[in-house]
């Protein structure tokens, strides 16, 4: 029979990696699935749509306006309005509110995850100098176009 393994007095005993691996998995792992979710982000962020185009798109209906181009305005307009009102109806609308002559843009955000709806904030400055605030909604069809009630 053989004596016992026994450690001499001062000497530690040692231990494996497998506590210091099985932590620091644990650590990688943590990090990585927190780590997901932020790359998604930014993915859909720098790589995702763009609220330029919204905004662009919002600026140019106004041009048109302020140009007294309603035919053009009313084509940029989404085919759920075109559905439902006529070039002279909208030009009635656009004379109602007050035909801008200058407009300056203001917050612009997306109105779903997916980035097929926007929102844009316009204050609009009429001849006499009194100003409208409107928020014009715009969709996707596939380029942007305006839908909002404002006009219609």
């Amino acid at each position: 029979m053989t004596p016992p393994m026994h450690t001499p007095p001062g000497v530690v005993g040692q231990r494996g990696w497998g506590p210091w691996a099985v932590a620091a998995a644990c650590v990688v792992a943590l990090l990585a699935a927190a780590f997901l979710p932020v790359l998604g982000f930014l993915v859909w962020m720098y790589g995702g749509p763009d609220i330029d185009e919204a905004r662009a798109a919002a600026d140019r209906f106004v041009q048109h306006l302020e140009q007294n181009q309603d035919d053009t305005a009313y084509r940029s307009m989404c085919s759920e309005v075109k559905d439902r009102i006529t070039v002279e109806e909208f030009t009635e609308a656009v004379e109602r509110l007050g035909r801008p002559v200058s407009h300056d843009l203001g917050r612009a955000g997306f109105g779903n995850e997916a980035g097929s709806s926007a929102f844009v904030t316009v204050r609009l400055t009429g001849g006499s100098g009194a100003t409208t605030s409107v928020s014009l909604r715009l969709e996707t069809e596939p380029d942007w176009r305006v839908c909002s009630d404002t006009f219609g």
